[in-house]
Parts: C-alpha cells; structure tokens; sequence
C-alpha cells in the first residue's frame, strides 16, 4: 500500500509563516543595532583613543624635555668643561677634580625624579659617575665596564650633535620596582675651543617607570574606576614592548599582549622613534551592550510568544474566507474572466474579494481596450507605409528641376541642385553600411559647396588627413551633424574669416582620431557644462541630449561601438570649438545600427 502523501494545511503555512515574519525583522533588527551601535562605539572609542594617545604623545615629549634640558645644562656647565679638561690631562690635581665633578653630578642625580645616574666618560677613558642606588663613586652602574672609549654609546655620541636617547633595558639593581632604564646621551665638548672638540660623553640613566608613568595619564592614586581596562604600551620600530605600566611585559611583542578581541590603536612618536599602542579589551567595552541585547532577545522572545497565540486563533478564521477567493481564482485561471466572488465577512478578505471582483472588469476592459488599439495600430501602420515618398521620385523631381533650370540659363541653380541630389543619394542608398573617409569626404566637398554658397563664403573649409586614413571605415554621415552645428552655430554672425578644420589622423594602428574645430564664436561654460554631461550620459547608456544632429552621433557611436569610441568637446567662448572623436577600426562588411 503507497504510503499517504502528507499534507501541511494551509492554516499551519500560515501559522509557521507569521511566525517567521515576526521571528525575522525581530533578528534582523537586533542585528542591525547590534553592528550598528558596536562600530558607533568603536568608532567613537577610536577617536577619544586617538586625541589620548596625541596628548599622552605630548606629555612623553614634556617628561623627556625635562631630562633633556638637564643634560643640556651639563654639557654647557663651564665648571663641569673645565674639570673634564684637568682630568684628560692627568697631573697631581686629578683626583681633586674627580671630586668636584662627583659633587657636581650628585647635585644634578636629584634634580630630577628618576634619574638612577650620572656619568661622564672622558676622552682619555676615565669615568666620573655618580649613583643614587649605591651613592658610591666607585660601586656604580658602569663600574664593571671596561674600555669606555670603545663602549657604544661613548662611540655613537662622541660623533653626533645632537643627542641619543636609547631604548629601556634590564639594568643591574638593588630595587625590586626599578629592573629597566634608558640611557640619555650628549657629547662634551670644549665650548672655548676652535672646533667643538669632543673632551667626553655625558650618560644620564633614568629609570624606565619616567616613561611608564608618562604614557599613563590615569591617576593611580585616584578612587575612580574605569569603565573599561585601557593600557599603554611604548612599543620599538619591530613591535617589542620597551615600556609599560607592567614591567612584565616589557621585552615581549604587541602580539603577544593582544588578542583576536582586542581593539587596537597606534600613535608614532617622531621624537623618540617608538609606537605609542593603545589597547582596549572589545568585551569590557560593550559589555553593557552585550546585557542590553539579552534583555532585548528576552522582550522579542516574549513578544513572539503573544504572537503565535493570536496568530493561532485569527488564522482560523481566514481560512474559510479564503477557499472562496482561491476558488474563484482557479476559475478565472481557465478563462472566466466574469467570475464573481460573493463574501460578506466584513473582514481584510471580503476587501481582497471585492477587489478581485472589480479586478476581473479591469481586466475585461483592458482586454477589449487591448483588442481596439491593436486595430488602431494597425491602421496607423498602413496610414504611414501609404505616406512614405519614393526616393526615386525624389530624384526625378530634382533632375527635371535641373534641366530647368539649364534651360533659363541658371547654371548656378543647376549646380546646387545636382549637389543636392549627389548628396541625397548617398544619404539613402545603402545608409547602414560603413563608408571610407575617402567616400565621405567627396560626400562631404559637395556639402560643403551648398553650404558655402548659403552662407555667401563667409567661412573655408581645411582638411588634414593620412593617406592611410582615407582607406579607414566609418558609419556613413557620423560628421555630417557636428559639422552642420559649427556652420550653423559656430559661425553665427560671421560674414568672413571663418575656418573649420578637419583632421583625420591614426593614433594607433587600429585607432583614429577625428578632430572638427573652429574659430566661431564658442561656447559659454554653463552650455559646455551641459553638452560635457550628456556625451558622459550617453557614453554610459543613458541620458538625452539637447541637440538632435548630436544626440544622433553620440548614439550611432554607443551603440555601435560601444565603451571603445569616446567623444569630447572643448570650447571657449569668443575663441571656437573643438570636438574630438576617437573611433576604433571597423569591419567594411559591418552592418551599422541605424
């Protein structure tokens, strides 16, 4: 026995359809807001980041000018200059002037909060040092190096103006809270002799936490807490942590203190050379977003609950309305269009029957309406073929007006008129075909004669073309409309001096430029303004042009050339205009779109 095919009525698609309806802009909106107001947050966040890490960039620059400004005042201390040239220049005095330099360094070690040190290296290899952690002379933090004048710092300073700052290192110390320093670097030099010489390098060490303190602008001492967990990090030019509020981290990568949720934002800091990295953890941040969203998923949850109740019960009772419209429905499927639906629930479906009702007379009547204008269309048709003019009536016309014309000795007459229908007949006969610029140029002399004539020589007409470009296709009278526009337009109120100019000219093998200038009388901008936007609107497949000869040229070239051929027109007023056509090589077989 086949087994029963199962049927989902329509009472339960309806059922299961409200509910997706209700389900989906529920999730959709919450999605939206979610994204919406999570990349606001950010973007915002990213901003206050940014002005942070600008003014916590200052305040690195203003810490370290402070020690920069007491090494200055080092280096330009005649006192200091005098004791290092007695002490290059050993005699019994010597170690008196160790000691009055020693004093002198001690003084500047407590200037400044921070500073772990102070030590000259001299030319000839001694080394005057004052500690603050051993207070020692001699016990200090350079005491266990050797050849001062090879040391790097001594070698790197004593050839350089201006100062070397160095990146934070693990330095030798007794305090458990102070592990890193760097080292701020000035050479000595005799400011009474002839050329600056060096006499010495003067190192002041300071503890790392000057600069932690300086890229965290919080108040540690403060009650407040943050909303979200913000951390600084100095980071050098490969990324390596050199200073941090956690002297854990220093020595690792920005890599490896971040995480995929972690949001990210740098500031360069051109004095010193190294990275300010701001790093704020995306769960703290919208944490409070995240609880809203929660709340939000509760709320809609509840709302589809209430929603499939009543959907329930009014799904019901539509179904019974809509059996009568479906059934009139598949009645006029077949082709009675005079069906009727008669229902007089006085509900959303009685609205939709009575709107079928009126829809089948709609329907009547358009059909009938179909029926007569197709009648008229087809009269219309007739009408026009019965109006259409025989060309060679045309011609006949012509040539008897032409031997009339011979006959009362107007010869001039007879010229124009056999110009004219020279001119005709190549317009009509064979017209979707593609022409040589040989051929369109003898066109073009017999229109130029007529033209000439009308307007009493008031212009001449100069053509520069290759040899080789009298041999290209082109659609048949593509220039007929931009030159009738320079005559026409262009040399409006000219009585003489008027040229135009053509040019014909290959850029490419495969490529020709068709250049059509003259010296009318221009165009103002507002109109080369307009006539600019709808070349690019038909070069783009749309759009309308004012003028009917150019709108034909700009069409025959999208449509038959398509995004190869391009179309320009330059203009000043008073001075002329030029329109340039690039055109691609065509086929001689080629049939052109009309």
């Amino acid at each position: 026995m086949a087994a029963r095919k199962w049927r989902f009525s329509y009472r339960n698609k309806l059922i299961v359809s409200f509910m997706l309806v209700s389900l989906l802009p529920v999730l959709i909106v919450q999605m939206i807001s979610y994204y919406v107001s999570t990349d606001a947050m950010q973007t915002k966040t990213n901003a206050l980041v940014q002005a942070n890490l600008l003014q916590t960039s200052k305040n690195l620059d203003i810490s370290l000018l402070a020690y920069q400004d007491l090494l200055f005042q080092i280096i330009t201390n005649d006192d200091v200059i005098r004791l290092v040239k007695a002490i290059n220049v050993p005699n019994e005095d010597v170690e008196l002037s160790k000691r009055k330099l020693i004093n002198l360094l001690s003084s500047y070690s407590y200037a400044k909060y921070g500073i772990r040190s102070v030590a000259i290296f001299t030319s000839n290899g001694s080394l005057i040092c004052y500690d603050q952690q051993t207070g020692s002379p001699y016990d200090n933090l350079w005491s266990e190096a050797s050849n001062l004048q090879q040391h790097p710092l001594y070698v790197s300073a004593i050839h350089k103006t201006n100062g070397i700052m160095t990146a934070p290192e693990k330095i030798s110390s007794i305090n458990r809270d102070e592990q890193y320093g760097f080292h701020l670097v000035r050479k000595l030099s005799d400011l009474n002799g002839v050329n600056l010489e060096g006499i010495g390098v003067v190192v002041v060490t300071v503890y790392e936490s000057v600069l932690a303190s300086a890229i965290n602008l919080t108040d540690p001492e403060s009650d407040t807490k943050q909303p979200f967990e913000s951390r600084n990090f100095l980071a050098d030019k490969d990324g390596t942590i050199v200073s941090s509020p956690d002297q854990s981290s220093i020595g690792k990568t920005i890599g490896d203190v971040t995480t995929a949720a972690t949001i990210s934002n740098t500031y360069y800091n051109s004095k010193t050379g190294f990275t300010l990295y701001n790093l704020i953890d995306q769960k703290e941040l919208f944490n409070e977003m995240y609880a809203m969203q929660r709340i939000s998923i509760s709320v809609g949850a509840a709302a589809l609950v209430l929603a499939g109740v009543l959907i329930f019960y009014f799904s019901g009772r539509l179904t019974a309305s809509i059996r009568k419209v479906v059934g009139a429905m598949r009645i006029a499927r077949h082709g009675g269009f005079t069906v009727q639906v008669d229902d007089r629930s006085q509900d959303e479906i009685s609205t939709i029957a009575l709107h079928f009702n009126r829809m089948m007379v709609t329907i009547n009547d358009l059909m009938q309406e179909i029926r007569e204008t197709g009648e008229k269309r087809k009269e219309a048709e007739i009408r026009a073929l019965e109006a259409q003019i025989n060309p060679h009536f045309l011609y006949n016309t012509l040539d008897s007006i032409n031997w009339l014309a011979i006959e009362k000795d107007e010869h001039q007459i007879s010229q124009m008129l056999k110009g004219l229908a020279q001119i005709l007949r190549y317009s009509i006969k064979d017209s979707n075909k593609p022409v040589t610029v040989r051929e369109e140029l003898m066109w073009m002399d017999r229109y130029m004669f007529l033209q000439q004539y009308r307007f009493r020589s008031s212009f001449e007409c100069v053509v520069e073309k290759d040899e080789a470009a009298l041999d290209f296709y082109i659609p048949k009278l593509l220039l007929q409309p931009i030159i009738e526009n320079a005559i026409i337009h262009g040399f409006s109120g000219v009585k003489q001096g008027g040229v135009l100019s053509i040019r014909f000219r290959f850029i490419t093998d495969d490529r020709m430029e068709i250049t059509i200038c003259d010296n009318g009388v221009g165009m103002d901008e507002a109109l080369l303004t307009k006539l600019r936007h709808e070349s690019v609107a038909f070069t783009e497949g749309g759009g309308h042009s004012s003028s009917i000869g150019i709108r034909n040229v700009m069409e025959r070239m999208r449509m038959h050339y398509g995004e190869q051929a391009e179309f320009s027109v330059t203009s000043e007023l008073g001075e002329g205009t030029a329109v340039k056509l690039l055109l691609p090589a065509m086929s001689p077989k080629e049939e052109l779109a009309g």
